[in-house]
């Protein structure tokens, strides 16, 4: 079957346009044809529709290279054959060279069919690559991604408007000619630069490489880069290549959705603390109520017997001992039911001053046994304040008892008491209790204010004491604050208002 050309001939002479179309009909083509030979003639037949375009060099009034030019000017892509008897090789490579599709002389009209047929075939594949260049342009320039090449030396030589956007540029042009080193001053750890070029290095790729990088306007964001290294055929460096997407919204979800999580397990944790107090509520109810009476009764029957003993009796020293026992463990019912329980405030005027100094005459003996001394700075100036006299007095008793478990080789504990003001400007009393201890380990010290958690060795402490007093100072309206230095000693900080 014949294949249909639309062809146009420029030729003065009618006999060897005749001879191209024998020669064209005997390659098979079924023709549509015309001949022209001047030049208004030639740019009147001009049309897209054409398939081929066959001319003699040189024409009386007109030739093929001012042909080609018209041709050309009019931006039509149809194959133009150069036919003549008078060209040589020089004129027709200077032809090609202009965009003439073939040469050849009328002489040798032989491979003229050929010639076409070839000329046919290259423009389909020019139109084929056009329309891919076209297609990949589209898809380039409308990416979401950024798309990029870069140069060895951190030039980018391609960039399409989604990165010059995502960097905060006009263009890719005003980004691809704005900095000769453009890529290692995005950066804004200059350690992901080295560690994205090293990634490259040793493993020819790079993918999903988040990292934080600075826009034209100083301003901050994250991006997903995706990279590999293109080299050329004696396995030199050429350039990278790759995409670039901005996360910062997923980053800014990641970090939410992170704080949402930590708030969630500091929920539950604070949950299952409820529940674990309303057991220890429960618990302490019943240890009260089992051990209150016969506490009492032996409390009662060791006084009893103390007052039976001379003073210089040996057996006194046993009976003061069950005494001291006793005592603690009330002070351990006691405990619990105050962590437990919150009982109805006691609120009086008091000088924090002699609630101080009370407490510490109370345990004057297990200070001294303990060769721990004490240090008392008390400001004149400090105001009476409105408080639970007796939660004072316990607050300071669990300082005091801490602190000297703390300095088991003996120390010093030194009490500041001085007037002071809340965060807020409102007047209050400033209290520091500092003891010259083991101090805290840093992991240890977030935990030490919740409920059970002690560094006591095994028996000798319930992680209730610490607990207690932040509870005490908030039902005061009051701060609390511990700071500690493993080897040094630990500050316990506390303001209290004091409410005229």
């Amino acid at each position: 079957m014949a294949t249909p050309l639309s062809v146009l001939i420029l030729e003065d002479r009618p006999a060897d346009a005749e001879l191209m179309l024998h020669e064209l009909r005997r390659a098979g083509f079924d023709l549509n044809w015309q001949r022209v030979e001047t030049e208004a003639d030639y740019l009147t037949s001009l049309h897209a529709d054409l398939d081929v375009i066959l001319a003699d060099y040189s024409l009386p009034q007109f030739d093929a290279l001012r042909a080609l030019q018209l041709l050309q000017e009019w931006g039509l892509d149809i194959p133009f054959i150069i036919v003549s008897g008078t060209i040589d090789e020089e004129l027709a490579v200077c032809a090609m060279k202009q965009g003439a599709a073939d040469y050849l002389l009328k002489d040798r009209l032989a491979r003229l069919g050929q010639a076409v047929a070839q000329a046919l075939e290259q423009k389909q594949l020019c139109e084929a690559k056009r329309q891919a260049e076209e297609k990949y342009r589209t898809i380039f320039d409308n990416a979401v991604e950024g798309i990029f090449q870069m140069m060895p030396d951190g030039r980018f030589t391609t960039a399409n408007p989604a990165l010059a956007r995502m960097l905060g540029y006009e263009s890719p042009d005003e980004l691809m000619t704005s900095l000769s080193d453009i890529e290692r001053q995005l950066y804004v750890d200059p350690a992901h630069h080295a560690e994205f070029r090293r990634l490259l290095t040793e493993h020819g790729v790079v993918q999903d490489f988040e990292t934080q990088i600075r826009r034209k306007d100083s301003s901050e964001m994250w991006i997903a880069l995706n990279a590999r290294v293109i080299y050329d055929a004696s396995g030199t460096l050429r350039y990278y290549e790759g995409t670039a997407e901005a996360i910062t919204a997923r980053k800014q979800a990641e970090e939410a959705l992170r704080l949402k999580n930590e708030e969630v397990t500091a929920m539950s944790q604070q949950l299952w603390q409820a529940a674990k107090l309303a057991t220890v509520g429960e618990l302490a109810a019943s240890v009260a109520h089992e051990l209150n009476n016969p506490l009492a009764t032996v409390s009662l029957r060791v006084e009893s017997l103390l007052a039976q003993v001379p003073e210089h009796d040996s057996k006194r020293r046993a009976l003061e001992v069950i005494e001291q026992e006793i005592e603690r463990m009330g002070h351990l019912v006691a405990n619990l039911l105050q962590f437990s329980r919150r009982s109805q405030p006691q609120i009086s005027r008091v000088d924090v001053r002699e609630e101080i100094t009370s407490t510490l005459d109370l345990i004057a003996h297990h200070l001294r046994n303990r060769r721990i001394s004490v240090v008392r700075e008390f400001a004149p100036d400090v105001p009476m304040m409105h408080a639970d006299r007796e939660l004072l007095r316990q607050l300071f008793l669990n300082l005091f008892t801490n602190a000297s478990d703390a300095m088991p080789q003996g120390g010093t504990l030194t009490v500041h008491v001085v007037a002071g003001v809340l965060e807020s400007g409102a007047p209050a009393v400033v209290m520091e209790f500092v003891d010259t201890g083991v101090g805290i380990a840093p992991d240890d010290l977030p935990k030490v204010l919740e409920p059970f958690f002690t560094t006591k060795p095994e028996g000798k402490g319930t992680g209730l004491g610490l607990p207690i007093c932040r509870r005490i100072v908030q039902e005061h309206h009051g701060t609390f604050n511990i700071v500690s230095d493993v080897g040094q000693g630990t500050t316990v900080h506390i303001v209290l208002p004091h409410h005229g």
